[in-house]
């Protein structure tokens, strides 16, 4: 049987493992390249707003205008053709992937990630990660 200590040294030893996959540097590099960019980051930030400012007025049960619409693909558009934002949301989607897969290889394997997964109402065990709904 496995000590605490045993799964902390493990969990430590993989973060070192992840510290060196490629996936890993690809996501530090644009995450370095996204902060020397202020093009990139304005562009970021401009949608953001944007889409809390449409998000706000849906809410509130205000119309949302078509200079807004045409502005947010105006926005979209600004971002999606940005290489260094391009470059950002492959290598976070490609980490995210790794993620995803490291964590559904560890909670599969474990029987009290089952036993949560019957008390949450489901068949076979689901993680936190794949599933937001059980974290």
């Amino acid at each position: 049987m496995a000590t605490d200590d045993q799964i902390i040294k493990a969990a430590a030893e993989l973060g070192e493992k992840l510290g060196e996959h490629p996936k890993v540097g690809r996501l530090e590099a644009a995450i370095q390249k996204l902060k020397e960019d202020t093009e990139a980051q304005r562009a970021l930030n401009d949608l953001n707003r944007h889409l809390q400012a449409v998000a706000e007025k849906e809410m509130s049960g205000q119309p949302i205008e078509v200079a807004d619409k045409q502005r947010l693909q105006a926005l979209q558009t600004e971002v999606v053709h940005n290489l260094v934002l391009r470059e950002f949301q492959l290598a976070q989607m490609d980490y995210v992937d790794l993620v995803r897969r490291l964590d559904d290889a560890m909670y599969g394997r474990s029987s009290a990630a089952a036993a949560v997964g019957m008390a949450g109402g489901t068949a076979s065990a689901e993680s936190p990660v794949s599933n937001p709904d059980l974290g």
